[in-house]
């Protein structure tokens, strides 16, 4: 893969519990499993990718804020319950003019 920095949040149990991984893009599974990292494989998707500027994690909690509060119910949206990506740059994330994407995975209400 291209190595670029994730979190991924995926099989979400409800509000009570958030599974998140932080990782890398990869394409060769076996040499990423022979240096001991887990695999998480998934699957192709609709995503609504919201750009992210601002220092971390304020800035990702207001990203979410305007998807919750804005972009679904403007647009009949809804999360499709498949992982999404929080997609990080090199730069420091305290910055407070850091960018990143948040890409959310989409299905239509």
């Amino acid at each position: 893969g291209n190595g670029q920095s994730l979190g991924v949040c995926y099989e979400n149990e409800g509000n009570d519990k958030i599974n998140y991984m932080a990782g890398y893009n990869v394409l060769d599974d076996a040499k990423a499993r022979n240096l001991g990292l887990d695999i998480l494989e998934v699957k192709e998707t609709e995503y609504a990718v919201v750009p992210v500027k601002g220092s971390v994690p304020d800035s990702i909690h207001q990203a979410w804020k305007y998807l919750l509060e804005e972009f679904f119910p403007e647009n009949g949206y809804k999360h499709s319950g498949l992982p999404d990506f929080e997609v990080y740059t090199e730069n420091d994330i305290h910055d407070p003019n850091y960018e990143m994407e948040l890409w959310v995975p989409i299905s239509k209400q």
